[in-house]
């Protein structure tokens, strides 16, 4: 009886054995499958990508880390001493090495994704003032008409390549959205994002110049993305008020969400909080804060990185808005069919 006994405990530690490898091994190819990794690769190894070995060392260990949910590692001092060599001496105050890295990393991923990138599914981006990376996903269709356009650009024949796009257009157009209800029809199913103007408070000369700079990023980098209607709240304008014209004109169907942003600007650094609302719940969706130097020539360059930010926040990989983004063109048919 004993000798059953230590046999049956022996096959369930057997059991037990296997399930643990299983399930480290489903972890371990759920991980190398992440299209995070897959995009941290495509661009390595593309030749265009322009960047010195040891950022590109950088790279890969601030994405990875990520990617293995240990991004609050990510710091100045873990990347000079795991990538750079650096020693447990290491003062970010006195040895710029990570800061100047990663404005290079920047310059360089700015760069590729400006040409050879265009069409990258996944884009990885490093956010001013942070070293933990951003994965702005990209609808297939952005991507096939990025790199369309990039191959007309550079095409040998002007006719083949304006034939090629029209077609492309014609085939995006077959896909149109089919939740979009028409202005007045209810049960439209979409998504409208109301993008409220940036308020001042404290109002002060730098806050309101920030804040209009910001208005102008924020339509750049989030007004433009696909899957979602963005309507502006001009200063003047209600939000109450808008929000049921939204109601109105796009129907009831119609998941709405609004942005509020704020800044205060206190000396040399600003703060900047912004909150995604449901407009019928009035739910906070998520709600973040931001804490910048402030450079008097440079508010230009703070607005657009706040609201990559933003944007990457709402739109990127896992973003609480993604899943418009990633949904929003199905294949549906035609009026005529």
């Amino acid at each position: 009886m004993m000798l059953q006994k230590k046999n049956t405990n022996e096959a369930g530690a057997r059991a037990t054995g296997k399930e643990v490898a299983l399930t480290r091994e489903t972890s371990s190819e759920k991980q190398a499958n992440d299209e995070r990794l897959l995009a941290l690769e495509r661009l390595l190894e593309n030749p265009e990508f322009r960047a010195s070995d040891r950022n590109k060392r950088f790279l890969r260990f601030v994405v990875e880390e990520t990617v293995a949910g240990r991004a609050d590692r990510i710091k100045a001092f873990t990347i000079a001493v795991d990538v750079f060599g650096r020693d447990a001496n290491f003062d970010a105050t006195v040895d710029p090495i990570v800061r100047i890295a990663a404005g290079q990393l920047r310059k360089s991923l700015r760069e590729y994704y400006a040409e050879a990138g265009q069409g990258d599914v996944v884009q990885i981006a490093i956010p001013l003032g942070a070293y933990v990376p951003t994965f702005d996903k990209r609808s297939s269709t952005s991507a096939f008409m990025s790199n369309l356009s990039r191959g007309f650009n550079k095409g040998p024949s002007l006719v083949a390549g304006a034939a090629l796009l029209a077609a492309a257009a014609l085939a995006v157009s077959t896909y149109a959205p089919v939740w979009l209800g028409q202005p007045g029809k209810s049960g439209g199913g979409g998504a409208v994002l109301l993008l409220d103007s940036a308020r001042a408070n404290p109002s002060s000369a730098d806050a309101t110049q920030l804040a209009n700079m910001l208005n102008d990023a924020l339509w750049l980098k989030v007004g433009r993305k696909e899957g979602i209607r963005s309507v502006g709240v001009r200063p003047e304008e209600k939000l109450d008020a808008v929000s049921a014209r939204v109601r109105e004109t796009y129907g009831a169907g119609s998941n709405v969400y609004e942005l509020l942003t704020s800044v205060q600007v206190e000396s040399d650094e600003v703060r900047i909080y912004w909150h995604l609302l449901d407009s019928d719940s009035r739910e906070v969706q998520v709600s973040a804060r931001m804490e910048e130097m402030l450079v008097p020539d440079a508010k230009g360059d703070l607005a657009d990185a706040i609201a990559s930010r933003v944007a990457a926040s709402l739109f990127g990989y896992e973003g609480v808005l993604a899943h418009y983004q990633a949904g929003a063109r199905v294949a549906a048919r035609s009026p005529e069919e």
